[in-house]
């Protein structure tokens, strides 16, 4: 057998081997398996005919999926690269006497696993969109299909464009315009169709994304064009897309193994950078978001005295990190959040909808790489107010996140402003509520213990908490915009007790970092 294809059927048979050996990650396969079983089994139950929505509107959905996720993956070929490999692949094969081009499949067979793995969650959204669009289960999984493509196919771009900029600043600069530039005239082209259609607004923007100029988007428009032509039995568009996928990857080979002489140095590079992320991750230690020259300005700290220094460090190293008051994961679950919206046309379901991404995403901020660090233990102050310190530079992030995701409502689902204010408070005390639970799994888990447990421990008793606030909100939903107000004064007082339990989460540095 050849050597590569051993080691690629002797590593996923030793997965399962370790996998079958530790009971957490077993018991959370088994749980994962019932929810994909209970999923299949209810959804249609009680949806009518009727209430289905135009599957046009799905196909738009797809090609934005699509268009995200090869923007957020290709543009880190700008910045560190995406790379296939692991560092053992680095260590053992490159030294090994492999030709260039076999290694590069390997490469790539690798990747598009882990990039197919990636998007399981779509599976578990099989109810709502059987409900709402009519999706059969076998079409969905052709989505989960087209969906690791896309990632695989613009993390190998992202490796491409780290190959060719990361040793000039004056290419990088010119890559950035062209990437940017051309996904631009997309989105222009995009809007200025929609704009020019008469009617309603979801409606031309759904057909302005199915015009044939749309599949030329990079990536993202050709495999969508693929994937639509097998759903819905187009076989040309469907062979057409498959087509443009082998060309690309074609183009690839030709240009990694001919043209770029220092492939291999620029993959060591890359997956020296991803290695040592995934190995702080695996260690609990928080990535700074910083950029490569730091400009230091002022020195010294803005006021704070005692444990109120802590959120004047923050601000400071806010300030030099460059990093505004959202991420870019917030901006993005906030836009969303607004497109759900704009097509369900609800603002109960897109509320809803922003508290259940709230739950995955929601920001941990700077408090949790401080509980790494030994300098807020040495503060000689009480726990607790230290606690509430860390805590206070995530605030507004979360302030600022609910507004520019709320604010909007009032344009599209025609919401009033005690409603919006509402929303605000309500998204604020979720999010609050979410960093409290990830403060317990803090206190009784530190940064040890099974890292997958803990992932569905959170989810568990971010779900559990929840319910108190929800059943406030539901009840009182003929009141209008009190519902929210009283969603969040629940939350708030679930919040305090949470971080009440917390507060000696201060007083011992060594189960914290262990």
């Amino acid at each position: 057998m050849n050597a590569l294809l051993f080691l690629t059927v002797k590593k996923a048979k030793n997965r399962i081997k370790e996998m079958l050996h530790r009971p957490s990650e077993l018991i959370i396969g088994v749980i994962f398996i019932a929810l994909l079983v209970m999923n299949l089994l209810t959804a249609g139950q009680g949806s009518m005919e009727y209430t289905r929505r135009a599957i046009d509107e799905f196909y738009a959905i797809v090609f934005a999926v699509y268009a995200l996720v090869f923007l957020l993956s290709a543009k880190t070929g700008f910045v560190n690269g995406a790379s296939m490999f692991s560092m053992a692949d680095v260590n053992l094969l490159f030294t090994a006497p492999f030709k260039q081009k076999r290694l590069l499949s390997y490469g790539l067979l690798s990747q598009f696993g882990r990039s197919l793995m990636i998007g399981v969650f779509l599976v578990y959204q099989y109810p709502l969109l059987h409900d709402t669009y009519g999706i059969e289960f076998w079409q969905l999984l052709v989505c989960l299909a087209g969906y690791g493509i896309t990632v695989f196919l613009s993390q190998m771009l992202a490796m491409l464009i780290y190959s060719v900029t990361a040793s000039d600043d004056k290419k990088c600069r010119i890559g950035k315009f062209i990437f940017y530039g051309i996904s631009a005239a997309f989105f222009v082209y995009l809007g200025l169709t929609a704009y020019n259609m008469k009617g309603e607004l979801l409606p031309a923007v759904v057909a302005a994304s199915g015009k044939f100029m749309m599949n030329f988007f990079p990536i993202a428009g050709f495999v969508k064009l693929g994937v639509v032509g097998l759903i819905s039995g187009n076989r040309m568009h469907f062979a057409i897309g498959l087509l443009c996928v082998a060309v690309f990857v074609l183009l690839y080979y030709i240009l990694v193994s001919v043209i770029n002489a220092d492939y291999y140095e620029d993959v060591l590079k890359a997956t020296e950078v991803s290695f040592s992320a995934i190995t702080a991750r695996k260690e609990g230690k928080v990535a700074e978001n910083a950029p490569r020259k730091v400009k230091v300005g002022k020195i010294g700290l803005p006021g704070g005295e005692g444990a109120s220094a802590i959120a004047a460090k923050h601000k400071v190293e806010n300030r030099r990190s460059r990093v505004f008051l959202l991420d870019m994961t917030s901006v993005i679950m906030a836009l969303v959040t607004i497109g759900f919206t704009f097509i369900m046309k609800e603002s109960v379901g897109g509320f809803a909808f922003s508290i259940y991404i709230s739950l995955f995403v929601v920001a941990t901020g700077r408090w949790a790489k401080e509980l790494l660090l030994p300098y807020v233990y040495l503060i000689p102050e009480k726990p607790f107010k230290k606690l509430l310190y860390m805590l206070r530079e995530s605030i507004g992030p979360f302030v600022a996140e609910a507004v520019i995701t709320f604010v909007p409502f009032i344009f599209l689902v025609g919401c009033s402003l005690p409603e919006v204010l509402g929303m605000i408070a309500a998204k604020v005390s979720f999010s609050v509520l979410f960093v409290g639970v990830n403060l317990i799994l803090q206190r009784f888990f530190g940064n040890g213990g099974n890292k997958a447990l803990v992932i569905m421990l959170y989810f568990l008793l971010g779900i559990l908490f929840s319910v108190p606030s929800a059943a406030v909100l539901i009840a009182l939903m003929p009141f209008g915009f009190v519902s929210f107000f009283a969603a969040a004064v629940v939350n708030a007082v679930l919040s305090l007790l949470v971080l009440f339990s917390s507060r000696n989460v201060l007083e011992y540095a060594e189960y914290n970092n262990k």
